[in-house]
C-alpha cells in the first residue's frame, strides 16, 4: 500500500481550514493529519501528527508563523514548510524563506497549486528535484508562460482576477472545450480551486480584462487580439480574452 504525504495546516481561518482539507483530503495520496489556527497548538500537534509537511500562514494566534518557522528551525527531523499567506507588504516572502520556509505562496491561489507544491517538496526531500514527474515539470512549464503573458498583457499581480485569469487559460489550454462552457464548466472549475463562488471568479476576471485594456501596451494586444484593437474600441468579452490567449499559447505549445 502506497505511503500517503501527510500535511498539517496551520491557518487563522476555520473556513480555508475546512477548504483546504476538504481538497487535499480528495488527492490522491495525501492525507490532512491536523489543523489549527493557533501557533502553540501546531507546535503540539507535530510531536503527534509527524507530518511530512505543513502548510503555514503567517497570522496564528498563540504565536504567529515567522516564530514557528524559528521553532522548526531548531528541529533535528522537521517537515517541509509551505507557507501560505496573504502577506505581500515589505519583504514577508524573504523573511519567511529565511527563516526556514521551503516554498511560499501568495493567497488566494488554487488548492491545486498547492497539491502539486506538497507533491513537490516531498519528492525533493526524497529523492531530490529529479524525481520530481514529468507531469509536473511540463504543467509548471505551462504555468510559467501564461504568467509570463498575463504579464505581458498588462494585468496587475496584486489584483484576485490575475489569479483567476491565470488558472482560466491554464485549464483552457489543456481543454479549448471549456470555452463553449464559461458560465457552466470554466467558472466553477476556477472557483473550486480557489474555495470561492463562479460569480466572483466571473467579476475579478472582468475587472482583470478591463485593467489590461486601459493600461496595457497597444502592439503587445495587437499580438494577441489581431489588429483589429484599438484604444476606442471595447474589451473583449471573458470567454474571447481566455480562448484567444489559450489558442495562442496551444500553437506555441505545438511548435516546441
Amino acid at each position: 500500500m502506497e505511503r500517503k504525504i501527510k500535511v498539517l495546516i496551520g491557518d487563522a481561518s476555520e473556513e480555508f481550514r475546512r477548504i483546504l482539507a476538504e481538497h487535499l483530503e480528495e488527492e490522491p495520496g495525501i492525507s490532512v493529519v491536523g489543523e489549527t489556527g493557533d501557533g502553540l497548538e501546531l507546535l503540539e500537534l507535530l510531536a503527534d501528527a509527524a507530518p511530512d509537511v505543513v502548510v503555514l500562514d503567517l497570522v496564528l494566534s498563540g504565536m504567529d508563523g515567522i516564530a514557528v518557522l524559528d521553532k522548526l528551525h531548531n528541529r533535528e527531523e522537521r517537515p517541509k514548510v509551505l507557507v501560505l499567506s496573504g502577506l505581500v507588504r515589505g519583504r514577508v516572502a524573504e523573511l519567511s524563506v529565511s527563516s526556514g520556509a521551503d516554498y511560499y505562496m501568495l493567497k488566494p491561489c488554487s488548492l491545486t497549486a498547492v497539491s502539486e507544491r506538497i507533491r513537490q517538496l516531498t519528492a525533493q526531500k526524497e529523492g531530490g528535484r529529479d524525481s520530481q514527474p514529468d507531469q509536473f515539470r511540463s504543467g509548471r512549464k505551462l504555468e510559467n508562460i501564461v504568467t509570463n503573458v498575463i504579464h505581458e498583457i498588462g494585468v496587475p499581480a496584486h489584483i484576485k482576477g490575475y489569479q483567476y485569469l491565470r488558472e482560466a487559460i491554464i485549464i483552457a489550454v489543456k481543454d479549448m472545450d471549456v470555452i463553449n462552457g464559461v458560465t457552466k464548466v470554466l467558472y466553477p472549475e476556477v472557483a473550486k480551486r480557489y474555495g470561492t463562488t463562479a460569480s466572483r471568479v466571473e467579476r475579478a476576471i472582468r475587472h482583470a480584462i478591463e485593467v489590461a485594456w486601459d493600461r496595457g501596451d497597444l502592439e503587445t494586444l495587437q499580438k494577441y487580439f489581431g489588429y483589429t484593437v484599438s484604444n476606442i474600441k471595447g474589451k473583449p468579452p471573458n470567454s474571447d480574452f481566455s480562448a484567444m490567449i489559450a489558442d495562442q499559447l496551444q500553437l506555441q505549445l505545438g511548435q516546441q
